[in-house]
């Protein structure tokens, strides 16, 4: 009796683990439909594996003259692996430059530990909560400009982060938004529509070196 009602028991977790996972991935791809809808993006995603299990829903468009996406990705593996959500712009015009911003935090006093540097503003209350690098320093200290400031403080300030990561970065063409979590969580979705048009305005930033390259 003992070994099958331990059998019984597993089972039911198993399917209750199942259940979450799934309702999960359906929420996920719920949300990000909705997030297309909103920024005018088109969405996409695989039927639902045994149709419980829905595809990495993501989607893709044009705003502001730039090509959008929206998408989850994950670093690290097994038990060390971290759900990221991402939102991100390709700069139309090929650009020498490059940019990373990260909270503050034990991270970052680790990485200037190891002699990572840092660009400071001149904003005291931007720079106590961002740590920023990039290969323009000059030009990107411009090129940071209130306004925009002001965009990336309200992720933080009006829609807060419970400590989950948060980075702006730029590499490869692409300007990338991304923080720890998932489309599943509303938070998570609120902020990667907000900085849909914070990537768009970085791209925007490469944009313009690009111009002032090419004029010389």
């Amino acid at each position: 009796m003992v070994p099958l009602l331990l059998v019984g028991f597993f089972v039911v977790v198993i399917g209750l683990v199942g259940w979450a996972a799934a309702r999960q991935t359906r929420l996920a791809a719920e949300n990000v439909r909705r997030m297309a809808e909103t920024l005018g993006l088109e969405f996409s995603a695989k039927p639902p594996a045994l149709g419980l299990f829905y595809s990495e829903a993501r989607a893709t468009g044009q705003m502001r003259g730039k090509r959008v996406a929206l998408f989850p990705f994950s670093t690290g593996s097994g038990k060390s692996r971290t759900q990221w959500s991402a939102v991100s712009a390709a700069v139309p015009t090929a650009s020498s430059l490059t940019f990373h911003l990260r909270r503050q935090g034990f991270g970052t006093r680790v990485m200037e530990l190891f002699g990572a540097r840092e660009i400071q503003v001149g904003d005291a209350e931007f720079d106590r909560v961002w740590f920023i690098q990039t290969n323009q320093p000059e030009f990107f200290r411009e090129a940071l400009l209130p306004e925009l400031r002001e965009k990336i403080s309200a992720l933080v300030r009006e829609l807060g982060t419970q400590g989950r990561g948060m980075e702006f970065k730029l590499e490869q063409g692409l300007v990338r938004y991304a923080e720890i979590g998932s489309f599943s969580q509303g938070d998570c979705c609120q902020r990667c529509v907000r900085a849909a048009d914070i990537v768009c305005d970085l791209a925007d930033v490469a944009e313009v070196l690009a111009g002032q390259k090419s004029g010389n």
